[in-house]
């Protein structure tokens, strides 16, 4: 575990599955693959349920293109880099071609990256980790090495595993990755209860809002809702690739919340949904999600298997003590978010058990507090 500055590149490398490698520290392979997570990162949040694959092509040592995948149905990283090259004027016969993911080698909304790289006369192509879809799943490097092209594998693959873990986890699982964000006192506590506390510094609440730039949809438990009346929209300031609005769910079981409230209002077009335990007065402009009960209103588990089916890759659960003691409980936490002021929040402490997110990427520091990552990964 390592400590850095909290700076906005490292606030939406760590919403993206950071820390990485920083580029300018690294050299040959790994240099250019460090770039590549880099365009990768500008897909996060868009490209879901399809994985954000950056690709950099490089010719004598200069990058001759890039792209980055935003959109399901769009072309690939690979193919936006090739396009790019063209568009820069530049030959890629006998370039190199890193990629963050394995490059497909199957007919679907596009056509196969490996064609693509095979007729733009790329020589040697520079995996960072295999594509686990049974569709891919090594079959793409194969097809690069029988047309002669020379492919080194795992640069950097851990840290590629870790940009591409929520799109792994998909694949595998059927569930999106779960982010779980939760700001405490310095003395554990979350606030007096009933009570809207701002716990962070001004300047860490923006830095917050690139966790909700980078996910496809946002959860909030009714209290949430009761106390701070959001709305659950993204401020980030940062610019980042085309940005879209998450999805913003609102657990309240037994529809108590009345439809007075803000976060009903509809955001860039895009309604709010309600998950609820029992059928409930609808609220105009919300969608009412049905779900079976769970240990603390509704099953959060039938909630991620809803959400997967609306392509939901990553989902950012925002909320109080009760709901984080609950997904983590239940085991449904993948990445941990703790931000910890130096100050006080007068309430009581919240204890939650950890002990399955294995991993501490970082603690980043800034006035006023800090921001620990925990992750399975």
């Amino acid at each position: 575990m390592c400590e850095r500055p909290l700076t906005d590149l490292l606030a939406w490398e760590l919403a993206c599955g950071g820390p990485f490698p920083d580029p300018e520290s690294l050299t040959g392979d790994e240099h250019f693959m460090a770039l590549a997570i880099r365009q990768g990162m500008g897909g996060v949040g868009l490209s879901s349920p399809n994985p954000p694959v950056g690709c950099v092509l490089v010719q004598d040592g200069s990058v001759i293109g890039q792209g980055v995948h935003t959109r399901a149905g769009d072309p690939h990283g690979e193919i936006m880099a090739l396009r790019d090259a063209e568009i820069r004027d530049q030959d890629t016969r006998g370039a190199t071609a890193y990629v963050t993911l394995e490059p497909c080698c199957h007919h679907g909304r596009t056509p196969p990256c490996t064609d693509a790289l095979i007729r733009a006369g790329i020589t040697r192509v520079v995996v960072g980790v295999k594509d686990p879809n049974p569709r891919v799943d090594g079959g793409g490097i194969a097809i690069l090495r029988s047309h002669g092209v020379q492919v080194a594998e795992s640069v950097l693959g851990l840290a590629c595993s870790r940009f591409h873990a929520p799109f792994f986890k998909l694949i595998r699982t059927g569930l999106p990755w779960v982010v779980l964000k939760l700001a405490l006192g310095a003395d554990g506590s979350l606030g007096p209860e009933g009570q809207s506390t701002q716990v962070t510094s001004p300047e860490i609440q923006n830095l917050a809002h690139a966790l909700r730039r980078a996910t496809e949809a946002l959860v909030v438990g009714r209290w949430t809702v009761e106390v701070d009346d959001p709305r659950l929209t993204d401020r980030w300031p940062r610019p980042t690739a085309p940005h879209r609005q998450a999805l913003r769910v609102v657990l309240d079981s037994h529809g108590r919340l009345p439809g007075t409230r803000k976060v009903w209002l509809p955001v860039a077009g895009q309604p709010v949904l309600r998950a609820l335990a029992e059928d409930c007065p609808p609220i105009r402009g919300v969608e009412d999600l049905q779900l079976p009960p769970g240990p603390g209103g509704v099953s959060l588990k039938h909630l991620l298997h809803e959400l997967a089916a609306r392509g939901v890759g990553r989902v950012l659960f925002e909320g109080g003590g009760i709901l984080a003691r609950q997904l983590l409980d239940e085991g449904l936490v993948d990445e941990f978010h703790r931000f910890v002021s130096d100050e006080p929040a007068h309430g009581k402490p919240v204890h939650l058990d950890t002990t399955r997110l294995a991993t501490q990427r970082i603690r980043a520091t800034f006035p006023g507090g800090t921001w620990d990552v925990l992750a399975v990964l």
